[in-house]
């Protein structure tokens, strides 16, 4: 898979519906265990929420349990 993860890739939606979100502490949490967006993940937002997409299952499921509270 490139950058542009064409191919499977395992979404981590967050919604930008609750107020007073700490997106720094997300954001962070992220970058902490996964690095910086290229090799194992990418990141896009929109207006409606911010989009994590991970290359593999492991990583994907990792992030769902360490986001868990904000989704």
């Amino acid at each position: 898979m490139d950058g542009n993860f064409s191919g499977t890739a395992f979404n981590v939606w967050i919604e930008w519906k609750k107020e007073n979100m700490p997106w720094n502490e997300i954001c962070a949490k992220v970058l902490e265990v996964f690095g910086l967006p290229g090799n194992r993940y990418i990141t896009t937002t929109s207006t409606m929420h911010l989009l994590f997409r991970f290359k593999s299952e492991k990583d994907y499921q990792l992030c769902t349990i360490l986001l868990s509270e904000y989704l």
